[in-house]
């Protein structure tokens, strides 16, 4: 049915890592006080807090669409699949200040590929905390979705999320 697993399913078919798209603190998204995230309403996923100001996609793809006001990008993977990164919350009063992409819809990209960078210390003190969510769109086609139980990740490197169909 496409949820969050806080423990892998007792039979599955396949298993895929999704990477860190950048390096931090792991932050559970039933964790964060915005209740569309808590509930799933963007998808199963997890966030990280972070300093950082460069934000790496998590495997190969597609981009499916920039929002720059609410520094987000929509991208989906060679095998469909389908996720949504964004940076910080209610950004959208700073119409896209500090925040670059180069990248557009239709474009291709390899795993580790810069998506887009921003200034963090500008960001925390616009009073926009400095996490970065990701969520799953299309996890309906999937058992489940489960997020690290490590605390630290590290971009391009450590699983961020796991996936089992």
């Amino acid at each position: 049915m496409g949820k969050l697993l806080h423990y892998p399913p007792e039979v599955f078919n396949k298993r895929f890592d999704i990477v860190s798209p950048l390096s931090g603190q792991v932050t559970h998204l039933d964790d964060l006080e915005d209740p569309l995230l808590k509930h799933g309403f963007h998808g199963p996923g997890a966030a990280v807090t972070s300093s950082a100001n460069t934000v790496f996609a998590p495997f190969n793809g597609k981009v499916l669409g920039v929002q720059p006001l609410d520094y987000a990008i929509e991208i989906k993977s060679s095998v469909g699949l389908k996720c949504k990164i964004k940076y910080g919350f209610d950004t959208l009063h700073l119409h896209g200040a500090q925040f670059s992409c180069s990248l557009k819809k239709g474009d291709s990209f390899s795993a580790n590929t810069p998506l887009f960078t921003l200034n963090s210390a500008w960001l925390k003190q616009q009073g926009v905390a400095n996490i970065c969510i990701m969520t799953v769109l299309n996890a309906q086609a999937l058992l489940g979705v489960m997020a690290t139980n490590k605390k630290y990740v590290e971009a391009s490197e450590d699983a961020l999320l796991t996936l089992f169909a």
